[in-house]
């Protein structure tokens, strides 16, 4: 083994070497993939959406860059075929590996239910980024350069970019180096800046992504002259071109308008609280068990109120070990049938508003840390048969405030994850949304469970149920923006 047996090659196995340049496109790639990931994760996607994706997504981008490249040079390599497959020579245009890029992303992710626009948000911001590192292996490869320049040029300039830009015997502008530059920057202001304070719909940073690479390469291949030509055009420029235009038309909202992009979401509720009023079945029940098994505790007020949102194992943990969980348990589930039809009603205008949404079109349904008996219960008993779905305990992988019963919904119902609202009284249920990126809508008719939910701050808190008729008809995103 051999490191830098020549300018060109970082390490040499006998035979066998590894560039510069393609060192500078895996690394880009791998930040990129690894920064993606993390915002993966901040949604609730499983982590081997992006390690399927990543492999294949870079040969098909090499392909097609390299294949674009080749289109456009084709006078030299119908003469030199051999040369075609020698991607480590240099030769990748990034227009070609963009283009095959989204074409392979759009089938990868569609096939999954995935929104292919909230992935470009994902992952265009990090492409800027990977392309910035891959500047660099042109660099080395002592290409992408621009013209003739004294070497009074490079005064100032670390000397390793002075002496690789002396090239034949004269020294070139660095136009690799503007690139690389006008790319880090685009990165840290889509994903510092833009995602912050302007984001508005899914899509948004892969427009912004097509506008701001548009006008660095615009600018930076009037500087170059080794462009791709088409007759007296040169190509990038005029494909920067478009993508400066469609980016614009993007976040003008012409796409979702004309395409119809924007998509009715599904509406998933909590049960308890949200859609039936059973606090004072709650109260009651709670104070009943520990009547009987514990007497000599009397409940306080905060103490009935910080019972709303875990499951009852987490909450008779305080109190009981972990037989007396067991026994707390069929306590309160005996005593909370007994009582329940004489203390549960439905929420003011629940049946109006659930009556409304399914005459919309909308999908409907119930996730709950409750026992699914008792959940389908209170939806009989208030008359809210209207739901395509109707989840509790037994059916969530893990309880609320982890996302996990709602991905679990929405992959039952066979629908997108990436359109979902959902509705909640307390703290755990805003959490549940917020922990995969969801649309939450806080409603409680409790002032001490209003506070509460003020404080884990819900895409947006409504004052009547029937609300969400009205909400459900905007044209927007549901996602929660701020969730990055």
């Amino acid at each position: 083994m051999k490191f830098f047996p020549n300018p060109k090659i970082f390490v040499s196995f006998g035979s066998l070497s590894i560039t510069w340049y393609a060192l500078c496109i895996l690394t880009g790639a791998f930040l990129a993939y690894m920064i993606a990931q993390r915002t993966m994760k901040k949604w609730a996607y499983a982590p081997e959406i992006l390690d399927d994706y990543a492999l294949p997504m870079m040969l098909v981008g090499i392909l097609g860059a390299r294949t674009y490249y080749v289109i456009f040079e084709w006078e030299y390599y119908r003469q030199h075929v051999e040369e075609i497959v020698k991607v480590w020579h240099g030769g990748l245009a990034i227009h070609g590996g963009l283009i095959a890029g989204v074409i392979f992303s759009y089938f990868y992710f569609r096939n999954r239910k995935i929104s292919c626009l909230r992935m470009a948000d994902c992952i265009m911001p990090e492409v800027l980024l990977a392309q910035a590192l891959g500047r660099w292996g042109n660099f080395m490869n002592q290409e992408a350069f621009g013209r003739v320049v004294p070497e009074a040029f490079y005064t100032g300039f670390p000397s390793f970019i002075k002496n690789r830009m002396f090239i034949n015997g004269m020294y070139r502008e660095p136009t690799f180096l503007y690139e690389s530059i006008g790319d880090l920057l685009g990165f840290l202001f889509i994903y510092f800046i833009f995602r912050k304070y302007f984001y508005k719909k899914k899509g948004d940073c892969g427009f912004m992504y097509l506008i701001w690479y548009g006008i660095v390469r615009f600018f930076v291949e009037g500087c170059r002259t080794d462009s791709l030509m088409i007759g007296p055009l040169r190509v990038a420029q005029c494909i920067s071109l478009v993508f400066i235009f469609v980016g614009i038309l993007g976040l003008c909202n012409v796409f979702h308008k004309v395409f119809h992009l924007y998509k009715k979401p599904v509406v998933l509720f909590d049960l308890d609280g949200t859609l039936i009023d059973s606090q004072p079945l709650i109260f009651e029940t709670f104070r009943q068990t520990f009547k009987e098994l514990l007497p000599e505790h009397q409940l306080t007020q905060d103490e009935l109120y910080s019972f709303f949102g875990p499951t009852l194992d987490v909450t008779f943990s305080k109190y009981f070990d972990e037989e007396g969980v067991k026994k707390a348990w069929n306590v309160y589930q005996r005593i909370n049938i007994q009582l329940h039809d004489a203390y549960v009603t439905p929420m003011d205008r629940a049946a109006e508003m659930l009556d409304a949404l399914r005459s919309q079109g909308l999908t409907i349904g119930v996730v709950s840390n409750k026992r699914k008996l008792v959940v389908e219960k209170g939806i009989d008993t208030c008359k809210l048969g209207y739901f395509d779905i109707v989840l509790g305990m037994e059916d969530l992988p893990v309880p609320k405030p982890n996302p996990s019963g709602l991905i679990e919904a929405c992959n039952q119902l066979h629908v997108s994850r990436d359109d979902l609202i959902y509705v909640g009284d307390n703290k755990g249920d805003i959490l549940s949304a917020k922990n995969m990126g969801a649309y939450s809508i806080g409603y409680t008719i409790d002032p001490n469970q209003r506070k509460s939910l003020e404080e884990v701050k819900p895409c947006r808190i409504i004052d009547s149920l029937y609300e969400l008729v009205d909400i459900c008809k905007e044209e927007r995103t549901w996602t929660d923006k701020s969730i990055w």
